[in-house]
């Protein structure tokens, strides 16, 4: 198959990686020239993707016309504060003769539309509709996807037929997809677990009061949170309790790869969000969710204390002890 990868972040070139070892031809889109010619000339991304080499055979582009034609399947893997203008981008281009299955493998959701990433790009390209897309996610590094280490992942559309043709071509001796028809669930686990994971860093980062126990909480309340949002939008319960859900939280809480987390353990540290930003060479994802995460919240109401709190402590300049205090002082209830 020609698969089309809109984006050259590290979860993009796993993936290009990951379908190229399992025959697929990869065409990339990315809207930097000189990311593009880099990329095809050193074969490697030492900032994003250290050590692995990149198949010679890739192609990357800035022509998003070029790179999609023929496509047999599209895959989105922007940052989600990106998602918005690519979609925008593949809109513009003529319709294909054959609507290719289309994938959304950002996990975010839009600040200005509060929008799940699928819906952002369902609302920008008018030739595409529900039965292509495809939203994948699940615990699954980059660092370590490109490396072939063990993992799996949810292929979830509201077509069968979609999710398992996914499935059939992403799946390989060291990936195992699994299907659902959840995509709500499936999205959302994936977006707000990054606003949890920001909250278990920040469980890290600090030094006194706080330890295995305090995290092992932490994960188990913010899964009931991102469950409470998901049920109040449609979601399958059933899908917080699988990989997209608990899997995907419990490695982006606890892993040394999750930026996410990264990010909430220099904050418990004591530094402060823009300095830490300044100093990333890559998109903690997890902050600008938070915002969205909070505002969705509201708009729904319901109540999600972690999440609210680390929009506090992001944006309000919050004290993290004061913050972890006032979440343990809240009114004692049922589990």
């Amino acid at each position: 198959m020609k698969i089309s990868i809109l984006g050259t972040g590290s979860w993009g070139l796993a993936l290009g990686k990951v379908l190229y070892g399992n025959g697929h031809s990869i065409a990339f889109w990315t809207p930097s020239l000189t990311e593009a010619e880099f990329l095809a000339k050193e074969r490697e991304y030492k900032d994003k993707l250290p050590g692995v080499k990149l198949p010679a055979q890739f192609r990357y582009s800035t022509d998003m016309a070029a790179t999609i034609e023929n496509a047999d399947m599209l895959v989105f893997v922007v940052p989600s504060q990106f998602m918005e203008s690519t979609a925008q981008l593949l809109g513009e281009c003529r319709a294909p003769k054959k609507i290719p299955i289309t994938i959304s493998a950002t996990k975010g959701i839009s600040e200005h539309s509060l929008k799940r990433m699928s819906e952002v790009i369902l609302a920008h390209v008018q030739w595409l509709s529900e039965e292509e897309m495809v939203a994948l996610s699940g615990p699954t590094h980059a660092e370590e996807v490109a490396r072939e280490i063990y993992t799996a992942i949810v292929a979830a559309s509201k077509n069968e037929y979609s999710a398992k043709a996914v499935q059939e071509v992403f799946s390989n001796k060291s990936l195992r997809v699994y299907t659902s028809q959840d995509v709500i669930g499936v999205e959302l686990c994936g977006s707000v677990k990054n606003v949890i994971a920001i909250a278990g860093g920040i469980v890290d980062g600090l030094e006194q009061g706080v330890g295995d126990n305090t995290k092992a909480a932490l994960i188990t309340r913010g899964l009931a949170e991102i469950r409470r949002l998901g049920e109040a939008l449609g979601a399958n319960p059933h899908t917080f309790a699988g990989l997209a859900g608990i899997g995907d939280l419990i490695v982006t809480c606890m892993s040394r790869h999750s930026r996410n987390r990264f990010v909430g353990e220099q904050i418990g540290k004591g530094r402060s969000l823009n300095d830490i930003l300044a100093h990333m060479k890559m998109v903690a994802e997890g902050v600008p969710t938070a915002r969205s995460a909070y505002e969705l919240a509201k708009r729904n109401g319901v109540e999600m204390p972690i999440v609210n709190a680390v929009y506090e402590t992001l944006f309000n300049d919050k004290n993290p002890r004061e913050v972890i205090e006032e979440l343990m002082a809240r009114e004692l209830k049922a589990e």
